[in-house]
């Protein structure tokens, strides 16, 4: 079967290659009908239930001490792989995943945070000459979904008027619910999207929780599938946004890993590594890696250091056991429906463990990427509370845990080094693959599915496809292996990179080159790794075989021209915050904003505000009695907002627990403008003047750090949907204004002088001057 066109044109015509006869009346005409198309009787259902940030130990039936029954379930009628490998990050491993090639030459080198216009980086869109799993089986006659976590559409294009062809619905899929980018909160998801539009939320209800949200609306689509065509196969794409941060749980999960912890870091790795040798899961010569640069041991931390700490990954522990208890209501319904046994279930990771919570954890990520320090108070108060993994926070948990996670490896998420690639994947499928409990120890990498799916459903990969000459797949199908145990590796070599660190295997070889964020890259500090007699990468060889290095590395730089990985970008989550000098004109627009409208997203507020003067306008009326919200801008975590209480004009500039607040602006009756003009000083500060009805009411106040990124919340008028700004009415729900309100204006201006905002924005130009005068 053929996914796709041949390369012959199409028509659409209608009357092209009609096979009946038309006459004039129908008496003397005969019809004809086209075959409608079907995937073969039989096939099977496809399931890839996707993680995010898990690391190779963290389930059960991979040495974890975590709850997992329902995933162990699946690995003990199914098949475990123990020498997976993935991307380091998301955007680029769901590229690989749903395309089968390598994802730099798909445009999706980094996140859907950038653009700085090379082949290799376009924003984490996938190009469109590079067809999906749900585009090709969609056209073989699957049903196709998807559900939780996209990443894969340019950050610019996720607001009303963005353009939509990255979008799942335009990538393969018939339906689509969750949400398009990096991460967002468990309790109260931001931006969340329902087909091509966003879902209409104002608040969600008492307990709950994404992760359980998104299961059952895929069980729900699944039911209406059953019901409405039941020997059509389906495909389901349930990407959980699990464990990424924020480490969120829900209170009875977190109450059930109370304690479990305790040992600390050091004593819970030893015990996985154990337990991983005890089941076979790791290479027979395997080391306990050495604890990675800076994660102290834990017995140098004191006592309230290790109390916060082993909650941190308590929390982590119940995100993972909720995400089982999902796949065992999914599981549940595929059984009672009479599917489980023709359904392929995949289940793996897109990159090991992330570390972005650094030495110490943090409880409030958003704090960190402004720029601050956390207060110790604060933390205390929050951990006796039982507020750790809460709402009220934004947790990740200390390197420390990112390492037990990935043990037995070394590093983490963003890094080529084992940490970061090699993740769990398991393959149920009764119909089609007996079960083992020996693991299948062959190299397979993320771009290996789809051609093992296309070869599973008898599927060919097309030369063209809508319109497009398709290039090769970078992957190679596995699907012999899961007949047969001592099938052969189909793989021996591998390039990688991810903020400039790179790696290669070629064959027991591998390289690796990390580089230090926000340095300029070095080219030459490449470490050598015999992985046949040091899987673990402990020992670097570089010094010893230069032979051996000089070959790979020319293996690698091959291989990194061919797939547009240069140049190479070190910079840390600040690229984040440049734009394309197009999209910086955009962001100097005036805009207003209007009450009719759902929220407005942060990719459009967050530029007008960045690091910069602003002038903000809310006109509206007021009689006595009226209250509620003017505007809300951002969340508890970094944000501002506007409004009527007691009689009295309120406005906070909220930093988490360091809101700054107004004295109350008592309003008499009648039209209102309310207007506050912001000045970026340099060096994060800034200052505000308020004024009301054109006189000044505060002047000189400190607003201070600027905002260099409005995380999530974007921008509502006369509401404050799902998570209010400030807990002052936090108690009144959305708060709704009951008054008229007029448009709020945002009139941005000049960028601090030292901003990070517009860092690259000379050079930029610069380089587009030299550009047309080589013309």
């Amino acid at each position: 079967m053929n996914a796709s066109s041949s390369p012959a044109p199409l028509s659409a015509d209608p009357g092209a290659d009609f096979a009946g006869h038309i006459g004039a009346t129908l008496a003397v005409s005969q019809p004809a009908w086209t075959t409608p198309r079907r995937a073969p009787q039989g096939s099977p259902n496809v399931v890839v239930i996707l993680l995010d940030d898990l690391g190779y130990g963290d389930f059960g039936c991979y040495g974890g001490e975590i709850d997992t029954p329902n995933i162990d379930r699946l690995a003990r009628h199914g098949l475990r792989f123990t020498n997976y490998t993935t991307v380091p990050m998301c955007t680029p491993a769901r590229a690989a995943l749903l395309t089968g090639k390598n994802p730099h030459s798909v445009g999706c080198g980094w996140l859907t945070h950038n653009m700085p216009g090379y082949p290799g980086y376009r924003g984490g869109e996938i190009s469109r000459d590079a067809p999906t799993i749900p585009e090709l089986l969609r056209e073989a006659g699957w049903s196709t979904m998807a559900v939780g976590k996209w990443h894969n559409t340019y950050d610019r294009n996720l607001h009303a008027a963005g353009d939509r062809s990255s979008w799942p619905l335009q990538r393969g899929f018939d339906r689509f619910y969750g949400f398009l980018a990096a991460e967002t909160s468990y309790f109260h998801p931001d931006r969340m999207v329902e087909g091509n539009q966003l879902a209409v939320t104002d608040h969600y209800p008492e307990g709950y929780f994404a992760t359980d949200d998104h299961t059952d609306r895929a069980i729900g689509w699944l039911a209406e599938h059953r019901s409405s065509a039941p020997e059509k196969p389906f495909f389901l794409y349930l990407a959980y946004q699990a464990p990424h941060t924020p480490l969120h749980a829900k209170p009875a999960d977190l109450a059930r890993y109370h304690g479990r912890y305790d040992a600390g870091w050091d004593a819970m790795r030893e015990q996985r590594f154990k337990r991983q040798r005890e089941m076979a899961l790791i290479e027979p010569n395997a080391e306990m890696s050495p604890r990675n640069p800076g994660v102290p041991a834990w017995d140098e931390l004191d006592a309230e250091q290790r109390a916060l700490y082993a909650r941190y990954m308590e929390v982590y522990a119940a995100l993972v056991d909720n995400v089982d208890q999902n796949v065992g209501k999914l599981l549940d319904f595929l059984e009672s429906t009479g599917q489980l046994d023709n359904t392929l279930i995949l289940i793996t990771s897109d990159n090991g463990a992330n570390s972005i919570g650094g030495p110490t954890g943090v409880a409030n990520l958003q704090d960190r990427r402004q720029g601050f320090g956390e207060d110790p108070l604060v933390l205390r108060t929050l951990l006796e509370q039982n507020r750790v993994g809460s709402e009220d926070t934004y947790a990740a948990y200390p390197s420390g845990w990112t390492q037990v996670s990935n043990t037995p490896y070394r590093y983490y998420k963003r890094t080529p080094m084992a940490g970061g690639i090699r993740v769990p994947f398991i393959a149920h499928w009764p119909k089609g693959i007996d079960g083992n409990e020996m693991p299948r120890r062959q190299w397979i990498h993320v771009t290996d599915i789809l051609p093992t799916l296309l070869e599973l459903t008898g599927i060919d990969y097309p030369a063209l496809f809508n319109g497009y000459r398709t290039r090769h797949m970078d992957g190679t199908s596995f699907a012999a292996m899961l007949d047969d145990p001592e099938a052969p590796q189909r793989r021996d070599r591998q390039y990688y990179e991810l903020q400039g660190n790179r790696g290669y295997i070629s064959g027991s070889w591998k390289i690796v080159s990390l580089q230090a964020p926000s340095q300029p890259a070095n080219l030459n500090n490449w470490m050598l790794f015999d992985l046949a007699n040091d899987p673990a990468e402990i020992r670097d060889l570089a010094a010893e075989r230069p032979d051996v290095l000089n070959r790979v590395i020319a293996e690698f730089e091959a291989e990194a021209s061919a797939n547009y990985v240069y140049p190479l970008d070190t910079r840390d989550e600040r690229r984040a915050l440049t734009l394309p000098p197009h999209e910086l004109e955009d962001a100097s627009t005036p805009r207003d904003f209007y009450r009719a409208a759902q929220t407005i997203s942060s990719v459009i507020v967050s530029p007008l505000i960045a690091d910069r003067d602003f002038t903000l306008r809310a006109k509206f009326d007021y009689a006595p009695g009226d209250e509620g919200v003017i505007f809300a801008m951002g969340d508890r975590f970094a944000g501002m907002v506007a409004y009527v209480m007691d009689g009295a004009l309120c406005f906070i500039y909220q930093l988490w627990y360091r809101p700054i607040e107004l004295a109350p602006i008592a309003l008499e009756a009648g039209s209102q403008e309310f207007v506050l003009h912001y000045s970026a000083l340099g060096q994060r500060r800034g200052r505000g003047e308020f004024q009301l009805n054109g006189a000044p009411v505060r002047e000189a106040v400190d607003l201070s750090p600027t905002f260099v990124r409005v995380a999530s919340g974007g921008m509502d008028v006369g509401i404050n949907r799902r998570q209010p700004v400030s807990e002052r009415y936090a108690h009144r729900g959305t708060f709704s204004y009951s008054g008229k309100i007029g448009a709020i204006r945002l009139e941005p201006g000049a960028h601090a002088h030292d901003t990070p905002v517009v860092v690259d924005e000379a050079a930029v130009q610069a380089r587009m001057r030299a550009s047309r005068a080589d013309r």
